[in-house]
């Protein structure tokens, strides 16, 4: 196995590369079949299998994206050391994605359900902003795309504050308790999709050491 890794060292970036934009799809699957149960489609056995199945893929490539770059690191001819770093950390916020997609599930689990809501047209709104955040990432990401990299990072930090925003009108809210805490926990986990995501790309256009600050208040970024 450790042949792979000398040379160049080209080809196991490549390879975690590769894995990592895998991470991302697979983070957008669980969203959206999570986000289908919540819309209407219900819990069900299959549902939460498909879920779970696909998170667990999804922890697998995290390891195995750890291992090669650990590999890489020991080995290889010639290092290289920044991608190293990056991935190293980045790598964790591809897979939250799919946690927090999992969580989404658990909202259906518990009894939530928004396919007769008043507001599904507002709520389904931010759901298909993050579901095309999530797809866009991943695009972006296979491509290596510093420029789009930095356009998409910019657009999706307004979707962070219109989160917070959305969580402190559920929390105002007069109606159902059952309805706001559905509601708060719903945005709270978009904002967490969105940020980890907006992590992840941060591997394309910040220095190692501006890594990863996207899930802070943008106060507390440094």
């Amino acid at each position: 196995m450790f042949e792979f890794f000398k040379g160049t060292g080209t080809s196991a970036i490549e390879s975690v590369e590769s894995t990592l934009v895998g991470m991302l799809r697979d983070g957008s699957e669980v969203f959206e079949t999570a986000a289908d149960a919540l819309f209407g489609g219900g819990k069900s056995k299959a549902t939460k299998r498909e879920v779970r199945s696909t998170d667990a893929g999804i922890n697998r490539a995290q390891q195995e994206v750890r291992r090669e770059l650990m590999v890489h690191a020991a080995v290889a001819d010639s290092m290289d050391l920044p991608s190293v770093l990056r991935y190293m950390s980045v790598v964790k916020d591809a897979e939250r994605v799919g946690d927090y997609s999992k969580n989404i599930y658990d909202l259906v689990r518990y009894g939530a359900d928004f396919e007769d809501a008043p507001d599904r047209a507002h709520l389904e709104t931010y759901r298909q902003a993050v579901g095309d955040l999530i797809l866009q990432a991943a695009v972006v990401f296979e491509s290596l795309d510093e420029t789009r990299a930095a356009e998409l990072l910019a657009k999706a930090d307004g979707f962070l504050d219109e989160h917070d925003a959305q969580v402190k009108a559920a929390f105002r809210s007069t109606g159902e308790v059952a309805d706001a805490v559905a509601r708060a926990l719903y945005f709270r986990f978009l904002k967490r999709i969105t940020a980890h995501v907006m992590n992840t790309l941060t591997a394309l256009v910040k220095p190692v050491d501006q890594l990863d600050y996207y899930d802070e208040a943008r106060d507390d970024r440094s």
